[in-house]
């Protein structure tokens, strides 16, 4: 399934039964996860979209920080190993850790504030 044939099938989903409505929350759980949380460079559903749905009745329980952090963490393992062209991940989440370590550049570690994935 890619990203187009998602927003299909969530548009095309009535929510008239409980049935319905949990499909709908599926697909959208996927379809958050592959546009924003987790997306990759081949726009297709893998494992790591997979893994929450199953899990609907604690889908707010879930860790979802650490679920994006460790996508983000195998993404530039695979850049760095692999010699792959792009890093998989969110894009929002590469760019609070950058801010941070360049913000904090230079600075002794007593210095520097927590991690913003740490401490927030």
């Amino acid at each position: 399934m890619t990203l187009k044939s998602l927003t299909d099938e969530m548009m095309d989903i009535g929510i008239g039964n409980e049935e319905d409505r949990l499909i709908f929350k599926r697909i959208f759980i996927l379809y958050i996860q592959m546009a924003f949380l987790l997306p990759t460079t081949i726009n297709k559903i893998s494992h790591v979209h997979l893994a929450p749905i199953f899990e609907m009745d604690t889908i707010t329980e879930r860790n979802w920080g650490g679920h994006v952090l460790s996508f983000i963490v195998k993404g530039i393992t695979d850049y760095k190993e692999k010699k792959k062209k792009a890093i998989d991940g969110c894009l929002f989440a590469l760019m609070i850790i950058y801010f941070h370590l360049s913000k904090n550049k230079g600075k002794k570690r007593a210095e520097r504030p927590p991690k913003p994935w740490i401490s927030n």
